[in-house]
């Protein structure tokens, strides 16, 4: 049974790799959000088959986080009220200790960013790097061996992205 379990929670970052590898070459925030919906229902689905309750705990949230910013909600009741259920939740279900913060710390600091930095293409893509990074190394300890790569190739994508997008994307600085 566990051997399956780190099957089918792979296959599922395999599709969630395919949609974020998308999401980073997007130009409107709009289309940004729309496909990284998509890949948080993977995330978590991945994320339950593998026992990594708090990320499953932060895809959630991101749904809700994207949807809203995507429909350019301006909130700040609902923004708050989202990054506190995340840490809540992320808090509540944490089952692997200290690096179990890590989807939860990375959900914080992009929940942040889409909501202060929606205007910035490259702000909010290094924003996602990050959070990338932070996930590959959960997803390390989960044994989600495809989110590792995918969050390296996720993370590479979208660099080069903001590289070719050059004095365009994020003119309005950081």
């Amino acid at each position: 049974m566990f051997q399956k379990a780190v099957i089918i929670g792979n296959l599922f970052s395999l599709c969630a790799m395919v949609s974020d590898s998308i999401s980073g070459t997007r130009r409107k925030h709009s289309e940004i959000m729309a496909v990284q919906i998509l890949s948080q229902f993977f995330y978590g689905a991945s994320s339950i088959a593998l026992k990594g309750y708090s990320g499953t705990a932060q895809n959630i949230v991101a749904v809700f986080r994207n949807f809203a910013a995507m429909k350019n909600v301006k909130s700040k009741v609902l923004e708050w009220t989202l990054i506190l259920v995340g840490v809540v939740l992320g808090a509540i279900l944490n089952n692997r200790g200290l690096l179990g913060w890590l989807p939860i710390i990375a959900n914080f600091e992009y929940s942040i960013a889409i909501f202060k930095l929606k205007d910035n293409e490259k702000a909010l893509k290094l924003c996602f790097i990050i959070n990338m990074i932070m996930h590959a190394v959960f997803s390390a300890v989960i044994m989600n061996y495809v989110g590792v790569i995918s969050c390296t190739v996720i993370s590479i994508t979208t660099a080069i992205s903001i590289i070719r997008g050059g004095k365009n994307a994020g003119s309005e600085g950081i």
